[in-house]
């Protein structure tokens, strides 16, 4: 082996690499962009949890300390928690609130509350949560029970006490009785990110897909002799995006069958239109990779374009941040990423159950990012060739 042409080769690479100033420059610009967000979203504090109350507790009055209302304590301690914001409701209000997100979960305190704790020595809290998102309703849960447990402590001195229950060794003055508005106690975390991950495959690997065969199409000559042929523009972008978009159809029903089927995934809503969403996310993945291929020059190119146009939909579209809990100046951002709107209609669908008429506006949103990339194809296409 001789060391001096090993070195030729490599000296050789190294030029004809920083020959392209594209590529040289996505090297640097693209793990920049990447390490950037994900530095700004995991220091990001996130937002707090929006917890509703109604509290229709009348108290009791002690001989110790005069009158005690736990419902009140145990919103007060509520109130003091970081994680939590509190927000008093009306009681016939509690099912809008959580259908409009106003809301994750509300406690609800009946006129007897304190009278039966004084009879029973035992806490039962009526907690309605919204359920869409399992680890959150984990969390309220839990902080749900917490407080209740501080307000119990802070009675030592008023001459209420509260009793316990052996259940093993464990004791439990404190019951909380969730009922859901969606999904329910058997979703659990994948239920919620299976959603997404389906968006992302979708549009990553039809991206890819597109990408690549337009641009193998554009170096090998193909298209400029589409382009001397009575042939336009526009219909050469819609031959690519259906005959493309046909793979990109396979792929969808193959990703969803996996994830329904294989791995078992809970859901509720229409098959078919989970479908159709993810069919549309397709069909602008397909778009985007050929309005990006216009841009590229080799497939090396193409790869360097995953941290410019994918991975920041992956930070910014809702898939594991949710946008609440961004920094406010980025939150606008995930609005004009494709993913967004589709993570947003396939979780209210799958999780909610919510059908055509209550998602239809995210659909028309991707419909229009597959107009836009359409007529930006379209107008690079004769850049390129004029």
């Amino acid at each position: 082996m001789s060391g001096k042409r090993v070195f030729t080769i490599a000296l050789r690479v190294v030029r004809q690499v920083m020959r392209d100033r594209r590529t040289v420059a996505l090297i640097v610009i693209g793990p920049l962009l990447v390490l950037t967000l994900g530095a700004i979203l995991f220091r990001a504090k996130p937002a707090k949890i929006p917890l509703g109350f109604v509290n229709e507790d009348q108290g009791i009055n002690s001989q110790i300390s005069g009158s005690i209302n736990l419902g009140q304590r145990i919103v007060d301690e509520l109130a003091a928690n970081d994680t939590l914001v509190i927000i008093k409701l009306q009681a016939n209000a509690i099912e809008g609130k959580l259908r409009d997100g106003t809301v994750q979960a509300v406690i609800v305190f009946p006129q007897d509350f304190t009278s039966d704790f004084v009879k029973s020595k035992q806490v039962v809290l009526n907690l309605q949560l919204e359920g869409s998102n399992p680890e959150r309703s984990l969390l309220i849960t839990a902080q749900v029970n917490q407080a209740a447990m501080r307000a119990l402590a802070n009675l030592g001195g008023t001459g209420v006490r509260a009793g316990t229950t052996a259940v093993g060794s464990a004791l439990q003055p404190v019951t909380v009785q969730a009922t859901y508005l969606y999904g329910g106690p058997e979703f659990d975390t994948m239920d919620y990110i299976a959603p997404v991950y389906i968006a992302l495959l979708a549009m990553f690997f039809v991206f890819l897909l597109a990408c690549v065969a337009f641009l193998r199409e554009r170096s090998q000559g193909t298209l400029e002799r589409l382009m001397a042929t009575p042939v336009n523009r526009v219909e050469i972008v819609l031959g690519y995006m259906i005959g493309l978009g046909i793979f990109a159809i396979v792929q969808v029903a193959v990703i969803l069958f996996f994830t329904v089927w294989v791995l078992t995934i809970h859901y509720h809503g229409s098959l078919a239109l989970l479908f159709l969403i993810i069919a549309l996310l397709a069909i602008v993945g397909v778009n985007l990779g050929i309005l990006a291929s216009a841009f590229a020059r080799t497939e090396f190119q193409v790869l360097q374009f995953i941290p410019i146009l994918i991975l920041p939909q992956i930070f910014l579209s809702g898939t594991f941040w949710a946008v609440s809990d961004m920094p406010a100046y980025l939150q606008p951002l995930a609005y004009a990423m494709p993913l967004y709107y589709a993570n947003s209609a396939l979780r209210d669908v799958m999780l909610k159950g919510w059908g055509l008429i209550d998602i239809w506006p995210n659909l028309a949103v991707l419909v229009a990012f597959t107009g836009v990339f359409i007529v930006l194809s379209t107008a690079m296409m004769h850049r390129e060739v004029t």
